[in-house]
Formats: C-alpha cells, sequence, structure tokens
C-alpha cells in the first residue's frame, strides 16, 4: 500500500490550519517547514482588512521523530493594516499551539522540557537531545515551568502544617558573601511550597501573607528549628497556628552541650586536645550514640572512662542530662514528660551545673512551648531538612545556580511534585 509522505509530515505536525509545505533533511537534522492558514486576517485594533507586508521564516526546535532532531520552519505571516488611520502599523500573526512568544523551542518540546526536568534530568543534557543551544532549552523551561507553578494552586490548600528552614543559595564576591533562601515545606504530604530568596523575617512573612485566607486559617501547626525569625513569622501571620520544634534540633543541642562539657574537661585535666588512647577521647562515640544506655557492656565501658577522665563528674552529669532528654521524646505521656522537661530545667540551671547545662537550660526555658507542643502535635520539620538534601541535588546538578528564579523553578519542578497533567491545558502566548 503506497503511503503519502506529506500526509505523514502533517499528521506529524497535528495541528489544525497549519499546513505543511515541505520535508527536507539537512544532515543530521530533519526540517519542516509549515504556514498557518489565514482566512480574511483583520487588524488587532481597528478591525478592518490587512495585507501581507512578508513572510518571514523562524526556526524553532521540535521533539525528535524516529531519533532524528527536528526543526519546524514557520513561515509567519507580518500584515499591514490597510486602514492609513489605524495606529497600528504592522504586525506579525502568532500561534500559541505551534511555539510561545519569544521561545525558540515548540509548544510540545518546551513541555517535554518541563517534564524532563522534574524527572531530574539537567538543561544540557536535554539540550544536546534536541540539538538545540541552553539558553533555548533554559528559557522554554522558565516560561512553561512557572506556568505549571501557577496553575497548580491546590498544592497548598490540603496542609495543616507547614515548615519553613533556611538553606545557603549561593556564596558570591571575593569575600564568598553568603546568600540563604527559605525553604517552605508541606509537613503532612511531603511536598516543597516554595523556596524563598531571603531568610528576611518581612519577605518571608509577606509570602506568607499573601496565601488566601483560607489556606492561613487552615494550618493548625507550624514546624521550625529554633529561629527567632521564623517564630516570629508564624506567631505574627498566623497566630492560631502551634508553633513546633522537633525532637532533632532540641537533641542536637543537648549533644552539642555534652561534647563540649567532654572538650572543656579534655583541657582542664590534661591541657590539651583529646588525644588517641585518653579516656574522655576514647569515650566520645558511647557518650552520644544511642545504644550505650541499651548495652550493658558499653554501659560498663563507658563508666570505667568516665573515672579514669572525668574525676569531678561533669560529663557523667551532662551525658544523664542528654539522656534525660531522650526519655522526654520516649514518654508517651503529654504531662509526665512537661514534667520531666521541667526537672531537667531546673537541674541543668543550678549553680553547681556545668557551664554548658546551665546554656542548654536557657535555651530550653525559652523554647519551651514549642518543645512541649510536640508531644501534641507529632509533625516535624524533617521533611523541610529532607527538602533541603533535594535542593542541594538540583544546584549540583546544574553546576551551581547565581539566578535564584532558574534555581526555584527547576526545584519546584523536581521536589514541589506539582500536577504535571495540567501541562496539557496550559497556555503560554
Amino acid at each position: 500500500m503506497h503511503v503519502d509522505p506529506n500526509e505523514i509530515v502533517t499528521h506529524l505536525v497535528g495541528l489544525k490550519d497549519v499546513r505543511v509545505l515541505y520535508y527536507a533533511r539537512r544532515g543530521p537534522v530533519g526540517e519542516i517547514a509549515i504556514e498557518q492558514v489565514h482566512v480574511d486576517p483583520r487588524c488587532p485594533s481597528c478591525e478592518g482588512p490587512t495585507r501581507v507586508k512578508d513572510r518571514p521564516v523562524v526556526a524553532y526546535t521540535d521533539l525528535p521523530f524516529a531519533g532524528v532532531p527536528m526543526t519546524i520552519l514557520w513561515k509567519k505571516h507580518r500584515l499591514v493594516c490597510t486602514n492609513p488611520e489605524c495606529v497600528v502599523k504592522s504586525f506579525t500573526r502568532g500561534d500559541h499551539r505551534i511555539a510561545a512568544s519569544g521561545c525558540m523551542l515548540t509548544t510540545r518540546a518546551a513541555k517535554w522540557v518541563v517534564r524532563e526536568i522534574g524527572s531530574g534530568q539537567h538543561i544540557s543534557h536535554l539540550a544536546k537531545t534536541l540539538n538545540t543551544s541552553w539558553d533555548s532549552v533554559n528559557t522554554a523551561m522558565r516560561r512553561y515551568g512557572q506556568a505549571l507553578i501557577s496553575a497548580d494552586t491546590k498544592r497548598l490548600k490540603e496542609t495543616t502544617a507547614i515548615g519553613l528552614d533556611e538553606t545557603l543559595f549561593v556564596r558570591e564576591g571575593a569575600f564568598k558573601h553568603k546568600h540563604w533562601s527559605t525553604t517552605v515545606c508541606d509537613v503532612v504530604n511531603n511536598q516543597l511550597i516554595d523556596v524563598i530568596p531571603t531568610r528576611d523575617f518581612s519577605e518571608v512573612a509577606r509570602w506568607l501573607h499573601d496565601q488566601p485566607e483560607h489556606v492561613r486559617a487552615r494550618l493548625e501547626y507550624g514546624c521550625l528549628d529554633m529561629s527567632r525569625t521564623y517564630n516570629a513569622v508564624f506567631k505574627v501571620v498566623t497566630p492560631k497556628a502551634t508553633r513546633v520544634i522537633d525532637r532533632f534540633h532540641v537533641m542536637r543541642h543537648a549533644l552539642l552541650a555534652l561534647d563540649e562539657c567532654r572538650r572543656r574537661v579534655q583541657q582542664v585535666q590534661l591541657g590539651h586536645r583529646g588525644r588517641s588512647g585518653e579516656p574522655l577521647y576514647k569515650a566520645r562515640k558511647l557518650l552520644v550514640i544511642k545504644a550505650t544506655a541499651n548495652d550493658p557492656q558499653l554501659q560498663a565501658r563507658l563508666e570505667g572512662l568516665l573515672a579514669l577522665g572525668d574525676p569531678d563528674g561533669e560529663v557523667a552529669l551532662a551525658y544523664g542530662v542528654k539522656e534525660a532528654v531522650a526519655r522526654f521524646y520516649e514518654t508517651t505521656d503529654a504531662e509526665r514528660a512537661t514534667d520531666l522537661l521541667r526537672d531537667i530545667i531546673d537541674q541543668c540551671a543550678k549553680k553547681s551545673s556545668p557551664p554548658e547545662l546551665r546554656k542548654l537550660s536557657h535555651t530550653l526555658r525559652n523554647w519551651f512551648d514549642q518543645i512541649t507542643a510536640w508531644h501534641h502535635a507529632r509533625v516535624s520539620n524533617g521533611p523541610t531538612e529532607g527538602m533541603n538534601n533535594l535542593l542541594k541535588r538540583v544546584k549540583r546538578v546544574a553546576f551551581g545556580f547565581t539566578n535564584f528564579e532558574n534555581f526555584r523553578i527547576r526545584a519546584l519542578l523536581y521536589a514541589g511534585k506539582p500536577n504535571f497533567r495540567l501541562l496539557d491545558s496550559i497556555v503560554v502566548r
């Protein structure tokens, strides 16, 4: 059966009111020339008749076909209004189905790029696949990616808890000045909501305030680390939301106090940093791992090392406080856990306690309500910390970013779980 090649090419283009002029093979690249079919085109200003001024040909990169890179040669119509009093002198007819204005990829190629970026591909690989430039792919990603993110309005409507955390965006200048960003995460559904180009209170609070009223009213919990900035954001913008500090950040402070106490005692006793074979240096890992408290042999070994290197019992006391903080989180009854935390604070605040524990008591007292709220909320800022790792992966794939908007869009496409099915209905002109 004979098949007309022109009919195959017409079906490949697959657009109504678009006529295929010819198909040709130019070395490794295939070319398809097309033009729009215009019936009595009218002036967009006065609705008067027009005439064709010229027909410029513009090349657009299309999806490969059968492994062959394709180029669409769009023979456009530049028209002139015949009304001498019309303010419009000339204009070019566009078609968003073929390509958006200012984008050198066809619409279907640009939407394919957005899906590939969402799966973790990097732009240089996609540019090589399409046989085009990095800038062309990046421009398509920005325009269609931003359109998808703007159209996907349901991502924040379903959550009852969000987390805020800072992450380093870039180091710039001769002195490597740090520029920070804020990660906004839905900690219930483990979904990246947005990335804000600063960690300043005013900008983060403005972002949260700009969310719809019903979205802010739905928030029950705000997860954060021990950041006064993010604590103030939740307190001012969503005062009804309970602020929660999770286990990781509290245990981190307890472990830091324990390790600083061990190092200070080491310096006081021996006059230098820990060295191999010295008791406190050998005990450094036994002091922090969870298995020590549950293993009699490890416990006995730790007690022997502390008896040799900690004659005043300061490190042993700090270790006991660390274990008490761990028990606070293992306690299932909220009231008992609250009483236990008060006892920890009182013990650490005594004048006889090491200075590291007195500092810890001050921290725990300042954040008492947010720490105890964990037993009622049972939500964690861990998903936000995990999102920061995904953002670092995006930066590694791109070998770093200097443009924040490029970084934000690629991060949201990769880690934000947008509804890619909306791409089929998105129009970018």
